[in-house]
């Protein structure tokens, strides 16, 4: 008996394909997000499982997802998904988390170093014949703001301290013994944004983080400050960071995440003097992209053979 399993991932491992033809899977590859609504529910009758991406999962496509048992997302978040859908029709939504911790919170301490000491703009400059020093600040010198306390807020904490920074945090559900471990302060969002020299974001996406950070918060930030988003783009209000920016209330910013991604080539926010704009990637290390895939997989594998998968978002 085999199963049939759409893939959406590019980068799927070999030893992730690997894992799932030796249990009896096979494979067809297909970018669901590329698709509209209609074309996704005619791709997915006969499916059991789908290794996920970020294409939008709604009622209509789970009424045709007639064999489906398991939507095994590759990355923690899940924001594109009907989870009361999903468990309505009998079908498990999984995740990976913890698995892009250290990925990610290397390259938000990358992208702080970068705002601080101004390397890309130096970088660029030599390029082009031009000596130009820039003065910065150091690290340790500076309080950082956590938004978040998850696996990889606590990451970002872990390496901040370790420059020595003062750390602020918020969090719905704080993690008090960790905090007391890594000497971190909870606060009230507000006041973690007008203390923060450095704000960084790292919740999950849903309809209590949608929008956040919007303009009130942003005007709360000194204006020496950054913010840096390796969440979700809808966690900021787009239009209000842009007006902060322009009118140099903060210092900057740098951002990883957008929507849509891709974004446009002419995006406003991109093209900012004072942003350091990547195209979500912060996830994206050899490490990472291994564990994921190996996590999402073994869930499927776990799932198709009629057991309860490690790591369920949602409950049937």
């Amino acid at each position: 008996m085999s199963f049939s399993v759409i893939n959406t991932q590019e980068y799927l491992t070999e030893e992730a394909r690997a894992y799932l033809e030796e249990n009896d899977c096979q494979i067809r590859e297909c970018v669901l997000a590329e698709l509209t609504e209609d074309e996704f529910c005619r791709q997915i009758p006969g499916i059991e499982a789908v290794i996920s991406g970020g294409e939008r999962w709604t009622e209509k496509v789970f009424q045709d997802a007639d064999k489906l048992k398991i939507i095994a997302r590759v990355g923690a978040g899940y924001d594109k998904i009907d989870l009361s859908a999903a468990s309505k029709h009998g079908v498990w939504v999984t995740n990976t988390p913890g698995a892009t911790s250290h990925a990610v919170a290397d390259f938000t301490l990358g992208l702080i170093l970068c705002l601080l000491r101004n390397i890309p703009v130096m970088a660029q400059d030599m390029k082009k014949g031009n000596w130009k020093q820039f003065r910065g600040k150091e690290l340790g010198s500076l309080t950082l703001g956590i938004v978040g306390t998850g696996s990889i807020g606590q990451e970002v904490i872990k390496r901040a301290r370790g420059f020595g920074a003062r750390v602020l945090a918020m969090d719905i559900a704080p993690d008090h013994q960790f905090a007391e471990k890594w000497q971190v302060q909870y606060l009230p969002l507000d006041e973690l944004m007008a203390q923060s020299d450095i704000v960084s974001i790292h919740v999950f996406l849903n309809e209590k983080t949608r929008g956040l950070i919007d303009e009130p918060r942003l005007k709360l930030m000194k204006e020496q400050s950054y913010l840096i988003n390796t969440s979700r783009a809808a966690v900021v209000e787009k239009e209000a960071l842009l007006k902060v920016l322009k009118a140099k209330e903060i210092t900057g910013a740098a951002i990883d995440v957008h929507d849509p991604a891709p974004c446009s080539p002419d995006d406003p926010l991109v093209h900012l003097d004072n942003v350091i704009a990547t195209p979500w990637t912060a996830y994206n290390t050899k490490e990472a992209v291994m564990r994921m895939c190996r996590a999402a997989t073994h869930d499927v594998v776990s799932v198709l053979r009629g057991e309860v998968p490690k790591f369920p978002v949602n409950k049937l």
